[in-house]
C-alpha cells in the first residue's frame, strides 16, 4: 500500500353542407354494410370481435388475408375439453395450446379436422397459419436509391418506436434549413427558419436524413426520403457561422433538454476551446454530443477536427456503398463509429433556376450526413432503452457497431459501422456517472460553474464509492475532490473491472493531472487484477482538500476500462 502526506503542500484551496349530407349518408351505407357482413359497431374491426372461420378451398380468403393462399399450416380453435383433445389426437393436430384448445394441422387436413369437431360442436375458429410482416418503415421509400437506410437499420425487420411529444428530442446545430421541404414540411421540427439556398441546403439534407417522416414526395414518385427515426422530434439552433454561435447554440441546447446533439461542422482541434466548454456542459446536463469527423483528407492534410476529437463526442465517419471508408473523411484515433456518407440521397436546395437543378434532392457526400445517423439512432436508443444515461447510450452505439476494416478499433472506422438492431439488444455498458471530470479545471469551478460533489468529506459515516469507465481515446483521465479530516488519514482504493488503470492523488494546488510530477502525493500503478491502493495522510488542524485521479496505465493497449474507486476515512 503506498503512503502519502498532504501536510505543508495547502497553501491555496483552491412543438359545403351538401357534401357533408353525401358523406353522412355513404357513411350509413358502409355502416350497414359492415354490420351486414358481420362486423360490430362502434368502428371495432372484424378480427377483433368475431372468432375466424377461414379454410382450405371452403372459404374466400380477404385480400387482408391473401397470404394465407400460400400458407401451409392451418390453426384450428376448439372448446378446450376432453371431447377436443381426443378428436386432435385423432387426426394428427400439433398442440399450440391445450389449455386454450388452439391446435395446428396441415393444410391438407385442415378440412377433416374442422369437420369434426363442427360434428361434435367443439369447433371455435379456423384460420391460416400466416407468416409475421414486421411493420418496418414506411414501404413507399425507393431503397435503392436511398441504399444508406439499409446499411444501418433492417428495414423490414426492425420497427422505429412511436413518436409522442414526449419522446426524447434532437438538436440540429445548424446556419438554416428549409421547414418547408417536402421532406420536412409535415415533421416534427420546431425553431426551424430559413436564410435563403445556400445556406439552408446543409441543415435541410441533416434534418431529413435524421427525421424525415416520408410523404407526399415519396408516394408521387417526385423524390423524398424517410429519416433514420421517421418523424422524430427535432429542434434547430441556429449557429451562425462562427465559433461563437457554434458555441451559444450548443449551450442553448444543453440547457433546452434535448437528448443529443447533432453537430455537422468542425473546427481545426486546436481552435475554439469555448466550444469544448460548451459540449462539457453538455455532457454535464446528460446530453449526448455527437460530431462530424471532418472531410479533411484528401484536401486538408488529414486536419483533426473539433468537436469530433473532444472528449465524450462521438466522431462520425463516413463509408460508401461499398462499406469502404470515404475518400474525404478525415481519419484519426478520435474517430469512434461510421456511418454512410458517400454519395447520400438526401434534400439539397438549390437556388439555381436550370431545371436540372431545381429538384430538392441529391446525391451529397460528407461525414456532415452520416453524423445524423448516428445522432438520430442514439436519440431513438435513448426512447427504446430508458433506463440508460447519455454516456451509456454513446457506448452502446459503438460496441454494437459492425466491425470494418482491421479487427477491432482502427482510426478509418473507429470501432465500425453504425447497427441499430444491434444497439438495441445489446448489453448494457457500465454507467460513467460523474462526467465530465476529464481535469481538475472541469470539477474545480474554474471552467464549469460550481464545483462537482465531494466523493468523501469528513461527515460521511460510510465509504464513499463510485463506478466509472475510461477510455484510452476519449476520456483518459477521472478526477475526483476528496476532502480529508484534520489529523485524519484516507484510505482510497480502485478496483480493476476492466483493463489496467493507474491511481494518484494530488496536491490542492495542483492544476491538472497531465503533468507536474512535482503536484503528486502519491500514486499506485499495479498489474492488473491487482486493487490499487494509497493512503492519504493530513496531520494538520484543518481540513484539506486533495484530487484523486485514475488514469489509463501504460500498460494497457485496449480502448476502454472500468473501475470501482473506494474512499474511507481513518484517525
Amino acid at each position: 500500500m503506498e503512503k502519502g502526506d498532504v501536510s505543508g503542500a495547502m497553501k491555496q484551496l483552491p412543438l359545403l353542407l351538401v357534401a357533408v349530407a353525401v358523406l353522412a349518408m355513404l357513411m350509413v351505407g358502409l355502416v350497414s354494410v359492415a354490420i351486414a357482413a358481420g362486423s360490430v359497431p362502434n368502428g371495432a374491426p372484424l378480427s377483433s370481435a368475431v372468432p375466424p372461420m377461414v379454410l382450405p378451398e371452403e372459404a374466400v380468403i380477404s385480400d387482408a388475408d391473401i397470404s394465407a393462399t400460400e400458407s401451409e399450416r392451418w390453426i384450428i380453435g376448439a372448446e378446450p375439453d376432453a371431447v377436443t383433445r381426443r378428436i386432435t389426437r385423432r387426426e394428427g393436430a400439433s398442440v399450440v395450446d391445450a389449455a386454450t384448445g388452439i391446435y395446428s394441422i396441415a393444410r391438407a387436413d385442415a378440412n377433416h379436422l374442422a369437420s369434426a369437431l363442427r360434428k361434435a360442436g367443439r369447433l371455435v375458429y379456423a384460420e391460416p397459419d400466416v407468416p409475421v410482416l414486421a411493420s418496418g418503415y414506411p414501404g413507399d421509400y425507393d431503397p435503392e436509391t436511398q441504399w444508406w437506410l439499409n446499411r444501418i437499420v433492417n428495414t423490414v425487420e426492425i420497427t422505429p418506436p412511436p413518436v409522442t411529444p414526449n419522446s426524447p428530442r434532437l438538436a440540429l446545430i445548424e446556419e438554416s434549413l428549409n421547414p418547408a421541404h417536402p421532406d420536412l414540411g409535415s415533421s416534427r421540427l420546431t425553431g426551424g427558419f430559413s436564410l435563403g439556398s445556400s445556406e439552408d441546403s446543409h441543415g435541410t439534407a441533416v434534418a431529413a436524413i435524421a427525421g424525415s417522416p416520408g410523404g407526399d414526395a415519396i408516394r408521387s414518385g417526385s423524390g423524398g426520403i424517410v429519416g433514420v427515426w421517421p418523424g422524430m422530434n427535432m429542434t434547430l439552433f441556429p449557429s451562425g457561422d462562427d465559433c461563437v454561435g457554434a458555441t451559444k447554440a450548443v449551450l442553448a441546447a444543453a440547457r433546452a433538454g434535448v437528448a443529443v446533439i447533432n453537430m455537422s461542422y468542425g473546427f481545426a482541434s486546436s481552435a475554439c476551446f469555448s466550444h469544448f466548454v460548451a459540449t462539457e456542459t453538455a455532457v454535464r446536463k446528460g446530453v449526448l454530443p455527437v460530431a462530424a469527423a471532418g472531410n479533411t483528407f484528401e484536401k486538408l492534410g488529414n486536419l483533426a477536427m473539433r468537436p469530433a476529437t473532444d472528449p465524450h463526442v462521438i466522431s462520425v465517419s463516413a463509408t460508401d456503398s461499398a462499406n469502404l471508408v470515404a475518400t474525404f473523411a478525415t481519419r484519426n484515433r478520435q474517430v469512434d463509429i461510421t456511418a454512410p456518407g458517400a454519395l447520400v440521397y438526401s434534400p439539397w436546395v438549390s437556388g439555381e433556376t436550370d431545371e436540372s437543378d431545381t429538384l430538392p434532392w441529391a446525391l451529397n457526400s460528407g461525414t456532415s450526413f452520416s453524423a445524423p445517423m448516428v445522432s438520430a439512432a442514439a436519440t431513438w436508443l435513448t426512447q427504446a432503452r430508458p433506463g440508460l444515461d447519455a454516456r451509456q447510450i454513446g457506448r452502446l452505439l459503438t460496441s454494437s457497431a459492425t466491425d470494418l476494416g482491421d479487427p477491432g478499433r482502427d482510426p478509418l472506422y473507429g470501432e465500425g459501422l453504425l447497427s441499430i438492431g444491434s444497439a438495441l439488444t445489446t448489453k448494457t455498458p457500465p454507467a460513467d456517472p460523474r462526467e465530465p471530470n476529464d481535469d481538475i479545471g472541469w470539477i474545480n469551478g474554474s471552467l464549469l460553474p460550481g464545483k462537482a460533489a465531494l466523493v468523501w468529506n469528513p461527515a460521511q459515516q460510510r465509504a464513499g464509492t463510485v463506478g466509472a469507465t475510461l477510455s484510452r481515446t476519449k476520456d483518459t483521465a477521472d478526477v475526483y475532490r476528496v476532502l480529508i479530516a484534520p489529523r485524519s488519514r484516507l484510505l482510497i482504493t480502485a478496483a480493476q473491472y476492466q483493463g489496467d488503470i493507474a491511481l494518484k492523488v494530488l496536491r490542492p494546488s495542483a492544476k491538472t493531472v497531465l503533468k507536474g510530477a512535482g503536484q503528486v502525493i502519491v500514486r499506485s500503478d499495479k498489474p492488473r487484477p491487482a486493487t490499487e491502493g494509497v493512503i492519504v495522510k493530513n496531520s494538520k488542524g484543518r481540513p484539506q482538500e486533495v484530487y484523486v485521479a485514475v488514469t489509463v496505465s501504460p500498460r494497457w493497449s485496449e480502448e476502454y476500462l472500468h473501475y470501482r474507486l473506494g474512499v474511507s476515512g481513518r484517525r
